[in-house]
């Protein structure tokens, strides 16, 4: 199936949010992370560090040598999100107890579950890796008390359709990877009715008025429930996954299970954070090329115009200490689909 079809293809609806336990099956001392499998030792210091803040989150270990050593022995098992019915956006970090957006495509019955967007911590511990007492305390909140009454009126009202508002935010100009401004809008003014049946409407008025890009993660979510859908129709000739982990980017095909990876490519782009430096920039971090999967984002239109030829992606600059830098665009690499290829995988990537 050409890319260009699956561009208007599906219809997400937001239906529930549970954690990443209830809805993946995701067991004790598991953390998922973005990109293709890869070993604790052999991880960028960034997911590194992310793992053990996992650790620290779940009250696995009290310090962070306690977290280093219960990883080093193996004790904490990291998998790839793509694995599961998810992704793993930006750091992509996802534990038992966190909280998952879930999306249902009803025109394919499919299902598929991603992290919020963390409030006035953006990407906090599950995008952009990073820990805190406050960042653990409003991840929980956002859990356990900001989301739940809504949920509970949306299930009432049968889930939020959500398909119009992407179709429209992309016709206003949003790719909808790098550029929500529109989709943002839209989707904000739509959900105001649930939400002020709720108790808490104040605060979720404030979370979606000013949480930048906080449909990213809902488009994500959209994305990943589509091609997981289409695929279980025996649908073939696209990708159900693209993304990095800071050292490798890694496809998988529709059919297949199997990770095609190459080393990971740097984002060209100018860096939006004062101080942000070249050097502190990680290679490709983050799972949210699932976008692009589906023909959105830098499929539409590239981040960086002097990025083209082959299949453009744009995404988020990854600091090595945690968070985000910039954004930008860039290829994924020519090698993991030439590896498909050989493997007797025809893609229709016009």
């Amino acid at each position: 199936m050409k890319t260009s079809m699956l561009r208007e293809a599906g219809n997400p609806y937001w239906v529930d949010m549970q954690s990443a336990e209830e809805f993946l099956g995701l067991a004790d001392k598991t953390v998922l992370h973005s990109g293709p499998p890869i070993e604790y030792a052999r991880m960028c210091s960034g997911h590194r560090r992310s793992m053990v803040n996992a650790c620290l989150f779940e009250g696995w270990a009290k310090t962070v040598a306690e977290a280093e050593a219960l990883l080093s022995r193996g004790e904490v098992k990291c998998e790839a999100a793509y694995d599961y019915a998810t992704d793993g956006s930006g750091y992509g970090i996802i534990t038992r107890s966190v909280p998952l957006i879930v999306v249902e495509d009803r025109d394919y019955g499919s299902r598929a579950g991603l992290f919020p967007a963390e409030g006035r911590f953006g990407g906090g511990f599950c995008g952009w890796g990073v820990y805190s007492a406050d960042i653990a305390a409003n991840l929980r909140w956002m859990r356990d008390s900001l989301f739940a009454e809504l949920v509970e009126v949306l299930k009432d009202a049968g889930g939020f359709p959500m398909r119009d508002l992407f179709a429209e935010a992309r016709r206003m100009g949003d790719e909808l990877h790098s550029c929500q401004k529109a989709i943002d809008a839209l989707f904000t003014r739509a959900i105001v009715p649930y939400a002020l049946k709720c108790r808490n409407a104040a605060d979720l008025l404030e979370y979606f008025c000013a949480t930048n890009r906080f449909t990213h993660n809902f488009g994500q979510a959209a994305s990943r429930a589509l091609v997981l859908g289409l695929e279980a129709r025996d649908e073939r000739g696209f990708l159900t996954a693209a993304g990095g982990n800071g050292v490798e980017y890694g496809i998988k095909v529709a059919g297949s299970d199997k990770w095609y990876a190459a080393p990971a490519p740097m984002i060209e782009g100018p860096y939006l954070v004062e101080g942000a430096k070249r050097e502190n920039q990680l290679p490709w971090m983050g799972d949210s090329s699932i976008t692009e999967c589906r023909g959105w984002g830098g499929r539409i239109r590239p981040v960086n115009c002097a990025v083209s030829g082959g299949v453009v992606i744009n995404g988020g600059m990854m600091d090595v200490n945690g968070g985000w830098m910039g954004a930008g665009s860039t290829r994924m690499p020519q090698a993991c689909f030439d590896m498909a290829m050989e493997d007797g995988h025809a893609l229709e990537l016009d």
